[in-house]
């Protein structure tokens, strides 16, 4: 029998080509090092990608919000700890903290995930899906001290007589093993679109984003900034602005 560990952890060291021009750990790789650590985490809990994969099922992230007091330098190592609260429904709730090598935390964040069919990406159920052990609680905190919070939902008429800030292609490099627009690229066209508005990067130390429609090969999204009393609010649309791509909330700390 499995035993599994009350949490999981992955160790990282910031590359050169990692860093944004802060010399520290860019938001969009750090991202995806949080899902690396996620990816052993499940896989830890019987619930790993090859496994799942069998079962023609991939994990997909709805949403994520992470707090830094501080981004990784160029060449620390930091370390990545991450655990399960379990499944509610069709939900599952992952917790993270980021400590550096002398054991400080230095960050902390909250995701929720789901399976899905992987061929068309619509929710499965996970006590409906033949061969699946059932989900594992490793430990109960919540790092926020509630469940990952959802953005504010934005919608296209919040922007009319906005231009967008930039405009993205989903070309093929900017494409995963789910054929559609990795989720930290999104991170990263946030991010530009805050440079280009002339939003103070240095100052963004937290954020969240909510997935909410996958962006396929050769299609274009257009990213609006919309400036709030706590920072901004950055969002996508696609096809002409009649699909919602995505909300991020950027918080602003001077």
């Amino acid at each position: 029998m499995m035993t599994t560990p009350e949490y999981s952890e992955l160790q990282f060291t910031v590359k050169g080509t990692e860093c944004s021009t802060f010399s520290t750990l860019a938001p969009n790789v750090l991202l995806g090092d949080l899902q690396e650590t996620a990816d052993k985490g499940a896989g830890d809990c019987g619930f790993d990608r090859t496994v799942i994969n069998k079962l023609n099922a991939c994990w997909i992230i709805i949403r994520m919000k992470v707090h830094m007091e501080r981004y990784p330098d160029w060449r620390e190592t930091f370390t990545i700890r991450t655990w399960s609260r379990g499944c509610d429904k069709l939900f599952f709730n992952r917790e993270y903290e980021l400590y550096d090598k002398e054991g400080k935390r230095i960050g902390y964040a909250s995701s929720i995930w789901i399976l899905a069919d992987i061929d068309t990406h619509r929710p499965l159920i996970p006590n409906r899906i033949d061969g699946l052990a059932s989900p594992v609680v490793q430990q109960d905190k919540l790092v926020f001290g509630e469940i990952c919070p959802k953005p504010k939902q934005m919608k296209i008429d919040d922007f009319m007589g906005i231009e967008p800030a930039i405009l993205k292609f989903a070309d093929y490099s900017e494409l995963d093993h789910n054929h559609h627009v990795n989720n930290t690229r999104y991170m990263a066209w946030v991010f530009d679109a805050l440079y280009k508005s002339g939003v103070d990067i240095s100052a963004v130390k937290d954020f969240s984003i909510h997935y909410i429609c996958e962006v396929k090969c050769g299609e274009r999204v257009s990213i609006y900034v919309n400036e709030t009393d706590f920072g901004y609010i950055v969002s996508g649309f696609k096809n002409d602005n009649d699909t919602h791509v995505f909300d991020s909330e950027i918080y602003i700390f001077i």
